[in-house]
């Protein structure tokens, strides 16, 4: 029993229960685990705090980038908002801006972010642009600009959104149109730029979005909706993103600088095992936070080198363009100047109170420049030009400046801008005046007559020989007098002249003095027409000698041939005699038109003595039949006349005898007078008579002839029509112009209209023959319009009326019928 005892004693000292063991272990096991769980817990709050951390650099980092971009955006539009201003001067200076709206509008897009513009007057209306978009958007904007005098938004058409600078002149609006994709710098480093308007929309970015990309940021932009400071998103379909947010000096417009995140996932598996290092390795955490040093060390150089290398970038534009930029606010009365801008003034230091700037340009410019600072604090945009003396020379200076209202600041706004040497253009400037004036110089004194015509045949420029060759008077020689005018003016002085056969440009002219020019009319690069005249009587009067000598020398001639022999006199009277034979065909229509001269003679008198009858001008003529005769014999005899006249115009087309002469004729004037000729007929049937010919350009034809066309159609039409009207329409392509009398009359059976333009041709239908007529008024309307290079066509239905076109080419292509009578079709 003994033996038991001392040995249950032992086990129970030296081996200790079971459940004693499993207790010190679970106690064990639980203070682990709340290390652990406070590792753990201290682990997590760590990490949630780098996270945030990181999130604030980077949202600092972009807060910052956008600023930075909204700096150089607002220089573009300060550059944009410069050239606007030099238009709005030069608008200002000349009282009518629609004589100069291109040079204006050229001045205005001469900024590099300016892609186009437009000018608007009072009401409203374009008066130029450098495209249609440009005008869409100027109208688009105009009931936004309301009475300001300077303005900046967003514009919209086509669907196409973009910023507009607008300033008001002389009661005119001169609008630029930015171009926003020039507005962005180019970026790098996986960042992103991007520009919206106030209603979030993109209007530019870089680089450049996709379609599909534009939607999805618009739609994260609308939804943050954040003007100023950042906020991270995630873009629909792509990764996350962190935004920063700065407000430009324009509108609504804000500039957005994005980069992505480190995604959650990634961070904190990443500071997990950061902080899992630290805890495992004291070597490790040290090394791991001089890891994490270095690389925000490596962000902030890289955010370092990124501003510097803005800044040098910035420097070396500024050098390169002789410019700089300033900042001047009116609390403290004190304007700042760049280090570019304080060399470029000759400036003390950089920062001078205003009386100081006032000092720097010479005492003739400083009222100017007190005015521009005056008006500045009024309208918010600062414009003025002025002078430095420099040590051999005199520098031109352009300061412009926009008023911006920075945060808490808006009681005290400052002007931003830009001053810009502009010596290189001033003495451009110069020279080209110098120039002008030695060209009026040089055309001055050039003997012959000289006259220059822009592209719409407006003159420009002319000398004093051209007044006094053709003796224009003041009033006539005017700028921007036509060519139409001046050349009506000038018929009235030229004897006679003659067109050279080997250049159509070239002719010469005989004045009513006697003395003769050889005119030569080309046209310019930009389509305008230059007339130039060189004296060449001389030339002329020794060809009259030479023509007197040669009719002798053939006198002398004839004379020795007439003693060569009965041979010579054989073969001579051969040759006459097949001279004659193969002009018998030409003689037919000769004989016909000397036969109608001869006619026309007698027939005259008694159509004026039975037109006296008619009118019982002398008294009475007793027996009403008297009367109705001499009725009777005045028609007969003007319709006799009308024949005559008709065959003789044939006679002259087959004879080769009728000759065109084009130049250049608005056709609607022609159509006017044709019009106006038979209205009176018209109106005694009770027919209406309508033109429809809108916007027809202006073409080579003989006058007369087009006329005679349309009088013969429309007589036609007016004839044959009972009830209903006539309409002379007009249309024009690219190469010809096509005009159309339309009738509502009786109409022509189709199988009959083949023979309707044959001479002497006339169609008997249905209805008795009612009207007299020669059926030669389509024959020669087919003649003349073949004559002209162009055609002639009827169409007409039974009962509905006919439509008679003339095709005319816009260009001369005259073809003259010699010796070939008209073919029946």
């Amino acid at each position: 029993m003994a033996g038991l005892s001392m040995h249950s004693l032992r086990a129970e000292i030296f081996e200790p229960p079971k459940t004693k063991l499993r207790g010190a272990q679970r106690t064990v096991y639980v203070l682990v685990a709340l290390l652990l769980a406070g590792f753990g817990l201290a682990l997590l709050l760590q990490i949630d705090a780098q996270r945030r951390t990181s999130s604030n650099h980077a949202a600092f980092v972009q807060v910052s980038s956008a600023q930075l971009l909204a700096e150089q955006v607002n220089a573009g539009l300060v550059h944009g908002w410069g050239a606007l201003a030099g238009a709005a001067e030069m608008a200002r200076i000349d009282a009518s801006i629609s004589d100069n709206a291109g040079a204006v509008l050229q001045a205005a897009a001469r900024a590099r972010p300016i892609s186009g513009g437009a000018i608007l007057d009072r009401q409203l209306r374009v008066i130029s642009a450098t495209d249609s978009r440009a005008a869409k958007l100027a109208q688009s904007v105009a009931a936004e600009i309301g009475s300001e005098t300077a303005w900046g938004g967003v514009g919209q058409a086509d669907g196409r959104r973009a910023p507009v600078l607008a300033r008001r002149v002389n009661g005119a609006i001169i609008l630029s149109i930015i171009d926003p994709v020039k507005l962005l710098p180019e970026t790098a480093n996986g960042s992103r730029a991007i520009i919206t308007d106030g209603a979030f929309s993109i209007l530019a970015s870089s680089p450049q979005l996709t379609p599909e990309e534009t939607s999805a940021f618009e739609k994260m932009l609308k939804h943050q909706a954040v003007s100023s400071g950042s906020f991270t998103a995630k873009v629909e379909g792509g990764e996350g993103i962190v935004v920063g947010v700065a407000k430009t000096g324009v509108g609504d417009l804000h500039v957005y600088a994005l980069r992505a995140t480190t995604p959650p996932l990634r961070a904190l598996l990443g500071s997990a095992l950061q902080f899992l290092l630290l805890a495992a390795a004291p070597a490790l955490a040290v090394s791991a936070l001089l890891l994490l040093q270095r690389q925000n060390a490596r962000r902030a150089r890289d955010a370092e080198e990124e501003v510097e290398r803005v800044e040098r970038r910035f420097r070396l534009a500024a050098d390169g363009a002789r410019a700089g930029l300033f900042e001047w606010r009116d609390d403290t009365n004190t304007i700042n100047l760049s280090e570019q801008l304080a060399g470029l003034l000759r400036a003390p230091r950089e920062e001078l109170s205003l009386a100081e700037f006032f000092a720097l340009p010479p005492a003739e410019d400083r009222a100017a420049l007190e005015a521009a600072f005056g008006r500045a604090r009024e309208t918010g945009a600062l414009d003025v030009s002025f002078r430095i003396a420099a040590t051999h020379a005199v520098v031109f200076v352009e300061m412009r400046g926009l008023a911006i209202e920075a945060a808490g600041e808006r009681n005290a706004p400052r002007i931003v801008g830009t001053a810009i040497d502009v010596s290189a253009r001033k003495e451009a400037e110069i020279r080209a005046a110098a120039l002008q004036r030695r060209l009026r110089d040089a055309i001055d004194s050039f003997t012959g007559p000289f006259a220059l015509f822009d592209a719409r045949k407006r003159l420009l420029l002319w000398n004093k020989s051209f007044q006094t060759c053709f003796q224009l008077d003041t009033p006539t020689l005017r700028p921007g007098a036509s060519y139409d005018t001046i050349a009506i003016a000038s018929a009235a002085h030229v004897r006679r002249e003659r067109v050279d056969a080997t250049d159509s440009q070239s002719r010469e002219v005989e004045l009513a003095t006697g003395a003769w020019l050889q005119i030569q009319e080309r046209r310019t690069i930009e389509g305008g027409l230059v007339i130039v005249g060189i004296d060449i009587t001389p030339i002329k009067r020794q060809e009259e000698v030479l023509t007197k000598s040669e009719a002798t020398l053939k006198a002398a001639v004839t004379k020795l041939e007439t003693s060569e022999g009965r041979n010579r006199e054989l073969a001579r009277s051969y040759e006459e005699q097949k001279r004659r034979a193969e002009a018998a065909s030409r003689a037919k229509s000769a004989f016909l038109a000397n036969m109608s001269h001869e006619l026309r003679t007698p027939l005259n008198a008694v159509i004026g003595f039975s037109e006296i009858m008619a009118g019982q001008l002398f008294g009475p003529l007793g027996d009403e039949r008297y009367h109705n005769y001499s009725k009777d014999i005045h028609a007969s005899g003007q319709l006799l006349l009308d024949l005559i006249n008709d065959i003789l115009d044939m006679a002259k087309i087959e004879a080769g005898k009728l000759n065109l002469a084009p130049r250049p004729l608005d056709p609607l004037d022609a159509i006017e007078q044709a019009v106006r000729f038979m209205k009176r007929r018209a109106e005694e049937k009770g027919l209406q008579l309508i033109v429809d010919a809108p916007d027809l350009p202006e073409i080579e034809a003989d006058h007369r002839a087009v006329k005679q066309m349309l009088l013969n159609l429309l007589s036609n039409a007016v004839k044959f029509t009972e009830k209903g009207g006539v309409m002379v329409e007009g249309r024009a392509n690219e190469t010809h112009i096509i005009l159309r009398v339309v009738d509502t009359g009786r109409g022509i059976p189709r199988e009959h209209l083949p023979r309707l333009a044959r001479p002497f041709e006339q169609v008997e239908t249905e209805f008795a023959r009612d009207h007299a007529g020669t059926g030669l008024g389509l024959a020669l309307t087919k003649s003349l319009a073949e004559m002209h290079g162009g055609r002639f066509e009827i169409d007409s239905e039974v009962g509905k009326g006919t439509v008679a076109t003339i095709t005319l080419p816009r260009t001369a292509a005259i073809t003259k019928f010699e010796d070939t009578p008209i073919a029946a079709e």
